[in-house]
């Protein structure tokens, strides 16, 4: 964790994510999650996407039938090294019901910990 620029612990979190940049036409793309904290996301896509756009957020949550919903500031967008999806873009939250954040955030942390549980059993 970069301590001198994060204030929130990240939750490695793999979730598929629906977008759509605001006030556009496009249709919704797809990517996935990376990682997640109470002020943001890290989201996996095929394309790099514009710094400084608002894109509307689907983010669905394995076994749950209503996805999270939320806008986001895309704050940066790279190249990654994934063999699918080939772009990283980190999007800051804007606007998200505090429920359905805590839906989000309650899912990215029992992920994270089980994951960590069976990494010190294995």
């Amino acid at each position: 964790m970069d301590a001198d620029k994060r204030k929130f612990k990240r939750f490695d979190a793999f979730m598929d994510v629906q977008f759509r940049a605001q006030n556009t036409k496009s249709d919704n793309e797809t990517g996935l999650s990376r990682d997640l904290s109470r002020e943001g996301i890290r989201v996996s896509t095929n394309r790099m996407l514009d710094v400084g756009i608002l894109v509307n957020l689907k983010i669905h949550l394995p076994n749950e039938a209503a996805a999270v919903n939320s806008t986001g500031r895309v704050m940066w967008s790279r190249p990654g090294n994934h063999k699918e999806l080939s772009y990283d873009s980190g999007l800051h939250f804007v606007l998200m019901d505090p429920a359905e954040k805590f839906r989000v955030l309650d899912y990215a942390y029992n992920f994270w910990r089980e994951a960590k549980v069976n990494n010190i059993s294995a």
